[in-house]
């Protein structure tokens, strides 16, 4: 039997909220850089390191997380409205930058000011390096990562919202010449994977963003079958159990360690030097291409058969673009006020800096 999607998926907004707030755990290691050159810090003495250790060691994968989620969510409400020609380029590019455009505007000048007072109270700028005329035209037009850049600039958190915004390009084009078709799908994944080697950060939204499309599709498949709840409990099984595994791998780190002493022995001494790296994409992989997939799916489907899920917690999604583009030059603040205090970036180990940090 046919199942109607639901008009809204709480529980998405809501891990795209936790999403955001991870990679501001990631980035609390701006603190102890020296200038724009990354210092030497104790990882485990951050703030609360027990309770979120993972997103410490590798909360940067949430921005993987947010490409998958907004190709889902992407697929789910343009795609028939592109391909039929009810939503225009003008209609769709309007509704994505009025959105984005202002807060990055307003963000991009605040550090602008900022880092060139920094630079020259300190003699250097905080973290980020290229804040030239340059890279200020790139950040204007939201092209800041589109390769054309010489390093980091201004509010470089930006760079996975200017990756989307090619990524907006390429699925509207997509739409319109091929329909979205599967195999149209699975191209735009392979080509992510290809650009993994020659652009990487376009690489991993280009990939990332069509598997989440690819989830849709599944999803779509999964709501017109006969077996929605059965498919759910294996998904949702097998989402938690390699949230477990991810966890507890990045805790004791159990599993690759013990992979890599595999094909050590399996392979010819030749190939010893690439195991490494064979691992380390197979880590990402795993996490990108099959764990944040489950877990987008796992969510939907639960919200299709039971109705509303996570709708009280769901506000914290709409603070998600904010929270992400505002935490960079909440960090130019706490830099300054720290600095004019008196006291060392020792001060950002304490649980306090990060309360009153969250509270900002």
């Amino acid at each position: 039997m046919k199942v109607s999607t639901p008009h809204r998926f709480y529980s998405l907004d809501l891990i795209r909220g936790l999403a955001a707030l991870s990679v501001v755990f990631w980035h609390w290691q701006h603190f102890f850089y020296d200038g724009v050159t990354p210092g030497v810090y104790n990882i485990q003495n951050q703030p609360f390191y027990a309770l979120f250790f993972v997103l410490y060691h590798r909360g940067w994968l949430a921005v993987d997380f947010f490409f998958s989620l907004s190709g889902f969510i992407f697929f789910w409400l343009y795609i028939s409205a592109i391909a039929e020609r009810r939503v225009g380029a003008w209609h769709f590019f309007v509704l994505r930058f009025s959105r984005l455009y202002p807060l990055h505007i307003a963000t991009f000048i605040f550090v602008l000011i900022v880092q060139h007072w920094i630079l020259e109270k300190t003699g250097n700028y905080f973290v980020y390096p290229c804040n030239d005329l340059y890279h200020a035209f790139l950040n204007i037009f939201m092209a800041s990562n589109w390769g054309l850049e010489k390093g980091w600039a201004f509010n470089a958190p930006i760079w996975s919202v200017s990756i989307e915004i090619l990524l907006y390009a390429i699925f509207f084009m997509a739409c319109l010449l091929c329909r979205m078709r599967l195999l149209a799908v699975l191209a735009l994944i392979a080509v992510g994977l290809f650009m993994l080697e020659i652009q990487p950060i376009l690489g991993r939204g280009l990939f990332s963003f069509f598997v989440g499309g690819l989830t849709f599709i599944i999803y779509r498949h999964v709501c017109n079958g006969n077996a929605l709840p059965k498919i759910f409990i294996g998904v949702a099984s097998m989402t938690a159990l390699l949230w477990l595994a991810a966890i507890l791998e990045m805790r004791f780190e159990w599993f690759w360690p013990r992979l890599e002493d595999a094909l050590r022995s399996l392979l010819a001494s030749d190939w010893y030097p690439y195991v490494p790296e064979i691992i380390r994409r197979a880590t990402l992989l795993t996490l990108t291409g099959l764990l944040f997939p489950l877990t987008i799916v796992s969510l939907a489907l639960a919200e299709t058969l039971r109705g509303h899920l996570g709708r009280r917690l769901a506000p914290i999604g709409n603070i998600s673009y904010s929270s992400y583009l505002l935490h960079f030059p909440l960090q130019l603040i706490f830099f300054m006020l720290v600095g004019l205090t008196g006291k060392g970036n020792t001060f950002f180990y304490s649980e306090a800096s990060m309360l009153v940090f969250l509270e900002c």
